[in-house]
């Protein structure tokens, strides 16, 4: 299961029957419909994000390693619990749409019951409910997943290249030591994305308890500012 489709609210037969519904006598009927709409709406959305997130993170670790390992097992298995959940959702919004096709045919036979919409709704959003809580759970299994991880990366890392995990504790010529050699890795060696990402924000924090570094960093933003005023004043 991919991507889900765009949001039911931008349908051509959602959007004329809640314009129907705008009818005196029917504003709880449209009111409960229109709930469902935006129910539908937010964990379809909610489903998109954890199964790009997801997908993106599978990405990563094969870029890493081609082999079995446990992250990939267990990234592997959400995505399959996420695609039975996409394969609901997509059930659910096909019978909503259904439910919108029959009603808008019944009303050209004048026989709009507000009832019977309003019933209908009812029983889909509490399907909705049992999603809702299986995507809350998806989540938090994605959330942990991903921070491990990143620790398994970070670690592999500080490990290979014999770096410090504790900055802090360094005297300001161990963190300059420490400073050129990230340097080099992020410049020299074949990162993946995800390693990159960790040596700068190693790079950073470094930079932070370097105090010449951040006036030199300052000062390089200042001339670089007064160097662009100057060519404009050119121009």
């Amino acid at each position: 299961m991919a991507i889900l489709a765009l949001p039911l609210r931008d349908n051509p037969e959602i959007k004329k029957l809640l314009e129907i519904m705008q009818t005196p006598g029917y504003e709880s009927e449209r009111q409960g419909f229109l709930s469902i709409i935006e129910y539908n709406d937010i964990l379809t959305e909610q489903y998109n994000n954890i199964m790009t997130e997801l997908t993106y993170m599978k990405e990563k670790i094969n870029e890493i390693t081609d082999k079995k390992n446990p992250v990939s097992v267990m990234v592997e298995h959400l995505l399959e619990i996420l695609n039975g959940i996409g394969e609901k959702l997509k059930d659910f919004k096909d019978n909503i749409l259904e439910f919108a096709k029959n009603t808008l045919d019944s009303v050209k036979d004048n026989s709009l019951s507000a009832v019977g919409a309003f019933a209908g709704t009812l029983h889909i959003h509490e399907g909705l409910d049992a999603i809702s809580k299986s995507l809350g759970n998806a989540a938090a299994k994605v959330e942990n997943l991903e921070n491990f991880h990143i620790d398994q990366v970070e670690s592999k890392l500080l490990t290979e290249y014999e770096l410090p995990s504790n900055f802090a504790s360094l005297s300001q010529d161990e963190l300059k030591t420490v400073y050129a050699k990230l340097l080099d890795i992020g410049m020299f060696d074949d990162l993946s994305s995800c390693e990159n990402a960790i040596v700068q924000d190693l790079t950073e924090e470094i930079e932070g308890l370097l105090p010449e570094r951040g006036n030199d960093i300052e000062n390089a933003q200042e001339s670089e500012t007064e160097f662009e005023e100057e060519q404009a004043e050119e121009i």
